[in-house]
């Protein structure tokens, strides 16, 4: 209800859509001339960006039918999109320049108000703009990304019954060490390879995945992995604190937290449907398909650690703890690296460099290394190329270091990229060498880049003894 009269359904203001990539641009142009017919310019450019997310939420995810309405009174226009999942949407807290997590923060950032009505058979995600309502300023528009901002209703009870549905059978899930920092990283990239691919496979039919059951298993599993996550305490254990002056924003490293997990048993096909779904998504985006990188072997390693987990304990198998990203396996990569004329005329300039230097791929893959800097580590130049660069790095750090080059390849941005470092580096035997680091980007043809890690040992008598692991 308004001053004016209760909200009424604008004619012809029903559309019914196809979970397609053409449902996101029918509502938007649906919601657009409804607005402007009514003389409601003011609204259009709010509710098509909010209308855009809802619907494109819809077809991702839901892969229902999908209804919008539009209900209109002269102060207020009310948007709902409709579809038949039950599912209901979750603001992610990703980091500030994360390529997807973006939508429901937006929405209610350009949006009076908004809300999701669970239904038994799907739910509702409205919107409505308001006359006369200020415009938000950047600050709370960015503020928006970081808040749950939905109202959320509950399905209405069933009529004729006092009594709820029987709870669904779950089974216990223990995962034992799941590496926080690393973890969340790992769940942006998951998200962005899933929405990739789908986006993909609309265009590309001959693309055969099982959407609908990688859905069930992203909300029903890898989500309630975040939530706990996230709430577990931040204080167990002694985090990693990254050196001093080290310029990533992520200046902890928190330490593994143990989860124990109910969940349907469903999920374990489900589960393993995922694993199929980014698998293919893997394929295609180190083939150039996608528009995102590959991921990181420890991330995609990470993921089929928690599927595999699912599946295995759910038929009684024990729990098998996470290795950790210190595992030896993680230092080298079975795939060759691809090379290019651009990128062996930098590798022969590295390889005769008097200065102590390393190139290494999008991969983390050492392409080649200074023959001085080689020695200076315990190692002999072709033993070192083809191995991966957290070979170098002390295993305290990987973890930092994956997550943050991880997030590097998602969103271009790097703060240790040409800032002056000082940081532990491995050396063959086990202990720990600090050494002047600086890290450049340099083209390398073929949209490839190659990564000039500048390292200078100290002086011996510069060198501190690294403490032992865990101390």
């Amino acid at each position: 209800m308004t001053d004016d009269g209760p909200l009424r359904l604008h004619p012809g203001g029903d559309l019914v859509l196809d979970p397609d990539l053409h449902a996101p641009a029918a509502a938007r142009h649906h919601v657009r001339d409804l607005l402007a017919g009514a003389g409601r310019d003011a609204w259009i450019d709010a509710a098509e960006l909010a209308v855009s997310e809802l619907v494109t939420n819809a077809a991702l995810h839901a892969q229902t039918a999908i209804e919008v309405s539009v209900m209109l009174s002269p102060q207020e226009v009310r948007v709902e999109v409709r579809d038949h999942n039950p599912t209901g949407p979750r603001q992610r807290r990703y980091g500030a320049h994360a390529t997807t997590g973006r939508g429901m923060g937006m929405v209610a950032a350009m949006t009076d108000h908004c809300g999701v009505i669970q239904l038994e058979d799907g739910k509702i995600a409205w919107f409505t703009l308001t006359a006369g309502a200020p415009e938000p300023s950047l600050d709370e528009i960015l503020a928006a990304f970081d808040e749950e901002q939905w109202e959320v209703t509950p399905s209405p009870p069933s009529s004729g019954t006092a009594v709820g549905p029987p709870p669904p059978v779950t089974g216990r899930v223990v995962l034992a060490g799941v590496p926080p920092t690393l973890w969340m990283a790992a769940q942006e990239h998951h998200d962005a390879m899933v929405r990739e691919l789908r986006l993909y496979g609309a265009s590309h039919p001959e693309t055969r995945v099982d959407f609908a059951s990688a859905e069930v298993a992203r909300t029903a599993l890898l989500d309630l992995v975040d939530v706990e996550v996230r709430r577990a305490p931040s204080d167990t254990g002694r985090p990693v604190t990254l050196p001093e002056g080290h310029p990533s924003p992520l200046r902890e490293v928190r330490a593994p937290v143990h989860l124990a997990l109910d969940v349907p048993p469903a999920v374990a096909a489900a589960s393993a449907a995922l694993q199929d779904v980014l698998d293919a998504a893997e394929r295609l985006a180190r083939d150039g398909a996608l528009l995102a990188f590959p991921g990181q072997p420890e991330i995609v390693a990470l993921r089929d650690w928690v599927c595999e987990q699912v599946q295995s304990q759910l038929r009684g198998v024990p729990p098998r703890p996470w290795v950790g990203s210190a595992d030896r396996r993680f230092e080298v990569d079975a795939e060759a690296a691809r090379s290019s004329a651009a990128t062996a005329a930098v590798i022969d300039r590295v390889r005769s460099s008097p200065r102590g230097v390393v190139a290494s791929d999008a991969r983390n893959r050492i392409l080649g290394v200074s023959a001085g800097l080689a020695a200076s580590l315990g190692w002999e130049v072709d033993d070192l190329v083809g191995r991966r660069l957290v070979t170098l790095i002390p295993p305290s750090l990987r973890e930092a270091h994956i997550a943050g080059f991880s997030r590097h390849l998602s969103t271009g941005r790097a703060h240790v990229l040409g800032v002056p470092l000082l940081l532990p580096v491995l050396h063959a035997s086990g202990h720990e060498l600090l050494c002047d680091f600086v890290i450049e980007q340099v083209g390398a043809g073929d949209g490839q880049s190659l990564y000039l890690a500048w390292i200078d040992p100290r002086d011996p008598g510069q060198q501190r003894r690294a403490r032992p692991e865990g101390s």
